[in-house]
């Protein structure tokens, strides 16, 4: 019986032809998977973020601090910012924080405990004071983030002499650096950018 080298030759061929096709597919196809950027974190749009204070005696007011811009921080559009309210000398107040998107109003995110808390290595709390006198610390049970710093979450505020200024709050987004001692523990922040930054007007001590 005769064989047919020449069939042989040309079925080696055909299967060294398959392979090296696979192989091209199988090198194109993981070349495009290392050139596709990893996924960014959309930026969160901060339409809304309320203050309250609550005095640990009840029968003096709590104090309500918000800020809305439905297009966002510098976004533009109509704003509210407002204080109602007045601290008395002496008390303490205990902070609990509120900042969602709710540019669609029927659907509100809740980004305080959806993002900030949960990245709180990326997010800091600085606190400011102008003519107000208030003694301010960050709780036990404040939430930590970069390198052991309480981001400023839970904070605890107790009112000095009667004064009149303003408050400010900025969410710091991944700070290079934070020390949260900084500024009577107000806190302080370098590098970074600003989710958001703002200032409340006309405060009272009475």
């Amino acid at each position: 019986m005769k064989t047919n080298f020449l069939n042989l030759n040309s079925m080696k061929t055909s299967k060294l032809f398959i392979v090296a096709i696979f192989c091209l597919t199988l090198i194109i196809s993981c070349s495009d998977d290392d050139d596709n950027p990893a996924p960014v974190n959309p930026t969160e749009l901060f339409t809304n973020v309320t203050l309250t204070f609550t005095p640990s005696n009840g029968a003096n007011a709590t104090v309500v601090m918000e800020d809305i811009q439905p297009n966002g921080q510098g976004g533009g559009g109509a704003t509210s910012n407002t204080v109602t309210g007045a601290f008395v000398s002496g008390e303490t107040y205990t902070l609990t924080l509120a900042a969602t998107d709710a540019s669609d109003p029927n659907d509100v995110d809740d980004l305080l405990n959806d993002d900030v808390i949960p990245e709180a290595d990326e997010h800091f709390f600085v606190y400011g004071l102008n003519t107000l006198n208030f003694t301010m610390t960050r709780d036990a049970n404040d939430v930590v983030g970069l390198d052991g710093n309480k981001i400023g979450v839970n904070t605890t505020w107790v009112a000095g002499a009667a004064s009149t200024g303003n408050l400010s709050i900025t969410l710091v987004h991944e700070a290079t650096a934070v020390d949260e001692a900084a500024n009577n523990n107000l806190g302080s922040a370098t590098g970074g950018e600003e989710d958001f930054n703002i200032t409340f007007t006309n405060v009272s001590i009475n």
